[in-house]
């Protein structure tokens, strides 16, 4: 950090103090996704200083992906690592004529 009337340097800004204002206890970010799962034992949760890691297995590939959208949107959620696998991948794209 500079000080405006001087120009010298009177501190450092580290990234630990700037996601300190969205990283929430683990234990609210833990009840807010076990709220968006629909059945919360079928997945494993682990959060480290806001950065949730999820596994289990979900029938569509569509599924897993629109949980990890939801996953992010959780207030204090700094990033999601999926270890969610899928049956069957409802996003791909047969060519015609197969």
């Amino acid at each position: 950090m500079v000080d405006t009337n001087t120009g010298r340097i009177v501190g450092t800004l580290h990234q630990r103090d700037v996601l300190r204002v969205f990283i929430r206890p683990a234990e609210e970010l833990a009840a807010d996704i076990r709220a968006v799962l629909r059945d919360p034992a079928a997945f494993t949760v682990g959060i480290h200083q806001g950065v949730v890691t999820i596994g289990g297995v979900v029938e569509w590939k569509s599924q897993a992906l629109a949980l990890m959208e939801q996953l992010r949107l959780i207030e204090g959620v700094v990033d999601v690592r999926s270890e969610v696998t899928f049956d069957k991948d409802d996003l791909l794209i047969v060519p015609s004529g197969m």
